[in-house]
Formats: structure tokens, C-alpha cells, sequence
């Protein structure tokens, strides 16, 4: 993009937040729509154990893919993600942390979904996720506390409500039951109306689910070891009082500056809440979410992916974009190639009240997620081994001039992109190595590599399909044939220069 005249598109509106140095950094990961989602998988109510498992395979593999994760605390359909105080993951940038590990999640979940359930989805799960900044230990400690009687009071509250639900009372009736009454009131109520003992029931209802790398003296088989080794365990402990911690203290480091209280100074919930410091994205701005790839590189090559373009690959990223304007109709324009795409939202949005963590971490986890459910559909004969996950840049435009600019720049770096690597390639299936491929394309010019393509291979470049040279753009158009008026998401390959958008000026007008 070096000396291109769209340059100041991302030199002069990108904007990076780096969350604060020496600051613990808290990931929490929320299921968006669960309540409906676990209706439509008949999740057992209060709790599914099955549900929670997942959750709980999920937070194990966060914490293998992603060393700087030193705890992880989770219940229901939310996870807290702990990242050591001097953690140097990306930079400590915001929008990528959030990105990658929303994104991480819930491909995992897909993943891993038909290791618990044996059906399909029936509708595509996804999370949102906000970041979180805590000075020292004690105040992760208080975090940690906060969420875990949260735990306590929902599942206090829940098991008492199904529990008057299913001996014959309506949910209005369960809920009119319950208002006012106090943690004992609800433990009498159990204990007399229906012989339960609340302490009784399984701890990882009750106390959530602690994921960290313990110290054991086992192999993966339980055989006793001579040295101690980490391993990533899943417990469901008393986090508020000081048993855990005192004999944890490796996880967070020492923690004289706490123990020295004895563990006594109770959570601050209020405290705890004022650190979280909502970044609202500018308003009258035109927002871009761009969603690429992380190690696709390994991913094709894994999937077998063709070179120098993958068609079925593109028309899967097609499919997802098309998706994701129906899910957020604030999503105005979509465009794409290889292994990016770009949303535009209206100027107008107030999706999440332009929270900018919850709109990154929406529509990487919503893009994730549809990419996996749609995989069988283009690719039926090869199954997804490896979990493929995203990141996220987020670009703001105060007006529509440069918005089209912005778009021209991407179609622009698909024209460079897709020019080069056809070369490549074919230099490549032709015998010479990558290296020798590299080095033979090395300063040269486009109209270079357009010389080299029909002298070496008799390949004219424009003669290539339109998806693969000028990428895909993805709008709402009206259908004429409609009786009511009814806007359908329709994907093209063209040039988007001022011909197009005279042609669809609507795209910025349309109310």
C-alpha cells in the first residue's frame, strides 16, 4: 500500500487502544441470546452439566493455546479469562486481544460440540466479550469473588424456580414465590417443599468452574513422577476465602500484599465495577469492522485449500458475510477476498450503544461461528480439524467520500495480492522452488507479472474469474419482482469506482 493515494485511510483513522502497562487483564466471554439458544437444545434446567462441560473444554483450550492465561473462572454461559500482570500478548492491543479470543471460543465450541451433544446446532451460537483492567491481586481476587457469589445467587434462585416449575406451578407463579425471599428463605424452601439439601448439590453448580495449571507429580495417565509438572486442571473450589489462594500462590504470584489482611476485607462489588471503562466508538462516524484470518496460512495448507484461490473457500466467506447482514441489519456494505472481510455499519448505529468491545466481539464470534456451520455445506468431503478463528481491526470514517476510499484501498490490496500469488503459484507448479519463485518476482511491477504470466504460461490476467481479481462485494438490493419491497443480499465482483457507487448510492442513503 506504500505511496498509494488511498494511504491516509488507515494512517489517519486507524486507531489502536494498548490496554494500560502492569495491569491484569480480564477477558470475560458471555453467550449472547442463551437463554433462547438453550431452549432450542433442550438444555436441562437449572443446569446442564453437558453444557458445562463444554464451557469447561472450551476454557481448557484457551488456556493451552494461549500461554499468557494464567486463570480462568466460569458459569453458565459466560468464562472470565485472567491474563498475567505483564503480558506482552499483542501488544497488549485491545481490539486483537478481545478479537482473537472471542473468536478462539467460540470455534472451539463448535469444535468440540458433538463431543457432548449429538445433534446439530439449531441455531448458530456466538459471544460477546469486553475487556477489563485490575491494578493488583487483590482486586482480581475481588473480581473473582463478584462473579463466583453471583454463581451462588443465579443458581440459588434457578434451582428454587425449576424446582417449582416442574412439581406444577407457571413460571409467573415460581417467580411471584420467590420475590423477596433471602438465601435461607430458599434453602428452607428446598429443604421442606422438595427434601433438598442446597449444599448437597454438585459444587461445580454452586461454585462455578476454576481452570488453571496446577503443579502435579502425575503423568497423563495418573502414574506418579519424580519432577513436578504443570497441568491444566478443572475444579470447582471456594474462591473468596484464602484456603485456595494460600495454596495457589504460584498463579498469581506472591501475594503478600493481600494475605496480610487474612483474606478477611470482603469483595468490593461496586469497586470492582468501576474499572470498567466502556470506549465508545465516536458518533456520526461511519464504523468498518474488518474480520481477517489468524494463521491461514497453516489452515489451507491443513485443508488442502487450491492455489493460488480456493473458489469454494470464497463463496464460504461470501456465504458467512451474507449472514452477517442478516443478523446486524446496521451492516450497510460488506467486501471481501482471500481471507478478509470488511462491514460497514451505518452512520446512525447504536448497536450496543457503539460499545466498541461488544461489537467486536459480536461480529467476530457471530463470523466464526457461521463459517463453521456452513463448512459441510461447501466442503462435504473434508472435515474441519483444526478450530479457525479471527481477529479484528476497527477503522471510523466521518463521511461517505472516505469510506469508498477506504473500500478502493482493500480492492486495490486484492489486486497486488492476488497478481502476486498467481505468479507465485504458477511459478511454483512449474518446477521452481518457493524461494526461486520469490526472488524471480522480487521489484517486479504489475505490468511485469502480467508479461511473465502470458509469456511463461500463456495466461492472460484479466482473463481470471472477477471474484478471485477484484474480491466480492456483498449489499442489499431490491427485488423488483416483489410485491411488498423487500431488500435481499446480493454478492457481485466488480470495480468499485465512481460508476458503482453513482449506481448504488443508496448504500449511504437508504433510511
Amino acid at each position: 500500500m506504500a505511496n498509494s493515494k488511498y494511504e491516509y485511510v488507515k494512517r489517519e483513522f486507524e486507531f489502536h487502544r494498548h490496554l494500560p502497562a502492569s495491569n491484569w487483564i480480564v477477558v470475560l466471554i458471555d453467550g449472547c441470546h442463551f437463554h433462547r439458544f438453550s431452549e432450542l437444545h433442550a438444555f436441562e434446567k437449572p443446569n446442564d452439566e453437558r453444557a458445562l462441560r463444554l464451557m469447561n473444554a472450551c476454557a481448557t483450550s484457551m488456556l493451552e493455546k494461549f500461554p499468557d492465561i494464567v486463570f480462568a473462572y466460569g458459569v453458565s454461559d459466560e468464562y472470565s479469562f485472567v491474563f498475567r500482570e505483564k503480558t506482552e500478548f499483542h501488544k497488549r492491543r485491545e481490539s486483537k486481544i478481545i478479537s482473537l479470543c472471542v473468536s478462539y471460543f467460540t470455534s472451539v465450541y463448535g469444535m468440540k460440540w458433538k463431543d457432548f451433544f449429538p445433534n446439530d446446532f439449531k441455531e448458530t451460537p456466538y459471544f460477546d466479550g469486553r475487556v477489563v483492567c485490575y491494578p493488583n491481586i487483590k482486586t482480581i481476587r475481588d473480581y473473582l469473588a463478584w462473579r463466583q457469589v453471583d454463581c451462588h445467587i443465579n443458581n440459588q434462585y434457578n434451582t428454587c424456580f425449576w424446582a417449582l416449575v416442574k412439581s406444577g406451578k407457571t413460571e409467573k407463579e415460581a417467580h411471584q414465590a420467590l420475590k423477596g425471599t433471602f438465601s435461607k428463605d430458599k434453602n428452607k424452601l428446598l429443604l421442606q417443599q422438595f427434601q433438598v439439601n442446597y449444599n448437597d448439590e454438585p459444587a461445580v453448580f454452586r461454585k462455578g468452574s476454576s481452570v488453571y495449571r496446577d503443579k502435579v507429580k502425575t503423568d497423563d495417565c495418573g502414574n506418579p513422577i519424580k519432577r513436578t509438572r504443570e497441568a491444566i486442571t478443572v475444579s470447582s473450589f471456594d474462591l473468596i476465602g484464602p484456603e485456595f489462594w494460600e495454596n495457589h500462590q504460584y498463579i498469581l504470584g506472591e501475594a503478600s500484599d493481600y494475605l496480610c489482611l487474612g483474606g478477611k476485607e470482603k469483595y468490593g462489588y461496586e469497586y470492582v465495577k468501576k474499572f470498567d471503562d466502556i470506549h465508545r466508538l465516536p458518533y456520526s462516524n461511519w464504523t468498518i469492522v474488518r474480520i481477517s484470518a489468524c494463521q491461514f496460512d497453516q489452515f489451507s495448507l491443513i485443508h488442502s485449500f487450491d492455489k493460488p484461490n480456493d473458489e469454494t473457500a470464497l463463496r464460504l466467506m461470501n456465504a458467512c458475510a451474507s449472514l452477517m447482514m442478516e443478523q446486524f441489519p446496521d451492516i450497510i456494505f460488506g467486501y471481501g477476498f482471500d481471507n478478509e472481510y470488511s462491514f460497514v455499519f451505518q452512520e446512525k448505529t447504536e448497536l450496543y450503544q457503539r460499545d466498541e468491545r461488544l461489537i467486536i466481539s459480536s461480529c467476530i464470534s457471530c463470523f466464526t461461528s457461521f463459517y463453521m456451520m456452513r463448512w459441510k455445506e461447501y466442503f462435504p468431503g473434508k472435515e474441519l480439524v483444526q478450530s479457525p478463528h479471527f481477529q479484528v481491526e476497527v477503522f471510523c470514517y466521518p463521511e461517505p467520500r472516505i469510506v469508498c476510499d477506504y473500500l478502493s484501498w482493500r480492492q486495490s490490496e486484492c489486486h497486488n495480492r492476488n497478481q502476486y500469488t498467481t505468479c507465485f503459484w504458477m511459478l511454483v507448479k512449474s518446477g521452481e522452488g518457493e524461494n526461486k519463485a520469490k526472488e524471480i518476482l522480487k521489484d517486479t511491477l504489475p505490468k511485469d507479472k502480467n508479461e511473465l504470466l502470458f509469456q511463461r504460461f500463456q495466461m492472460n490476467y484479466n482473463n481470471e474469474p472477477a471474484m478471485f481479481r477484484k474480491g466480492s462485494c456483498a449489499y442489499r438490493q431490491k427485488v423488483e419482482a416483489s410485491e411488498d419491497e423487500r431488500w435481499d443480499v446480493a454478492v457481485a465482483h466488480v470495480d468499485m469506482g465512481p460508476q458503482f457507487w453513482a449506481k448504488h448510492s443508496y448504500v449511504f442513503d437508504r433510511r
